[in-house]
């Protein structure tokens, strides 16, 4: 709910900025379908980009990490701390000092502090220069493709499992116990005894981020934080299911089904 409602403190922002014409929408017409098109190619390919990184250069998924969130950071500080000290902007120092400590430091705490803040500006920027219609078209895209991805092809679980052995801002750890794994020995073998972690992408915060960025461009932030209403108590759920059945699931699906359900309700009171 943090992502959800800083996002569309971010979308309001750049809404603003648009109308006053010191920004522009990421896409020139924001009801074309096409838009949706490219955006879920993109992520196929992106898709296909990481597993070969995984397999081949695993290294690499660190820098990419760094890049992506540093800039996200940025982005999103930018909207919350609009300020320049001696011509240096504070959004880039504030990003900076994050990003080193992730770096130096890697564990939950800031990898899960380095999502919350990075997330929001994304879905925000992208969720506004969406139309609803487009936007609609593509959390069924990608509901669809998270689907096929958990349970048929399984290329998301082998992702899944291969980014937590080294655990990066592309997903929100929540680990049952916030302690450092327990070594003892078996023999004269050392064994370390880990936590089980459980694992929520990003996509899954980002998507419903989207479409109420999307349904507060073209609505109100009424039917907004209904929507983002839907896609909580969704989300509680999966949660629910994924600890009762103790494997992986595709989250996207049922978020959407809520998110959806959140902005049909929104749009009858």
């Amino acid at each position: 709910m943090f992502v959800q409602i800083l996002g569309l403190y971010i979308g309001n922002e750049y809404i603003s900025l648009i109308e006053m014409g010191v920004a522009e929408p990421v896409f020139e017409s924001p009801e074309n379908i096409g838009n949706s098109l490219f955006l879920f190619s993109y992520m196929i390919v992106a898709t296909g980009v990481m597993i070969l990184i995984i397999k081949y250069k695993k290294i690499l998924i660190r820098v990419i990490e760094i890049v992506v969130t540093f800039t996200a950071l940025f982005l999103t500080f930018d909207f919350l701390i609009p300020v320049q000290i001696f011509y240096v902007p504070v959004s880039f120092v504030i990003a900076l000092i994050l990003i080193i400590w992730r770096t130096k430091r890697p564990n939950f705490y800031n990898q899960n502090l380095s999502i919350a803040f990075a997330l929001p500006s994304i879905g925000a920027v992208i969720g506004v220069s969406l139309g609803i219609v487009p936007s609609l078209l593509l959390i069924v895209l990608i509901s669809a493709y998270d689907f096929v991805s958990v349970f048929i092809t399984k290329h998301m679980i082998y992702m899944a499992k291969e980014v937590a052995k080294v655990p990066t801002s592309f997903a929100l750890s929540m680990p049952h116990k916030f302690k450092k794994p327990v070594v003892f020995k078996v023999g004269k073998r050392k064994v370390k005894k880990k936590y089980h972690v459980f694992q929520l992408g990003s996509g899954d915060l980002v998507i419903p981020l989207i479409f109420s960025s999307s349904v507060l461009a073209t609505f109100s932030l009424w039917n907004a934080l209904l929507t983002i209403l839907g896609s909580g108590a969704a989300l509680i759920l999966i949660i629910y299911f994924a600890t009762k059945k103790r494997q992986p699931l595709p989250a996207i699906p049922l978020i959407s089904v809520g998110t959806l359900a959140g902005f049909l309700i929104s749009l009858v009171i």
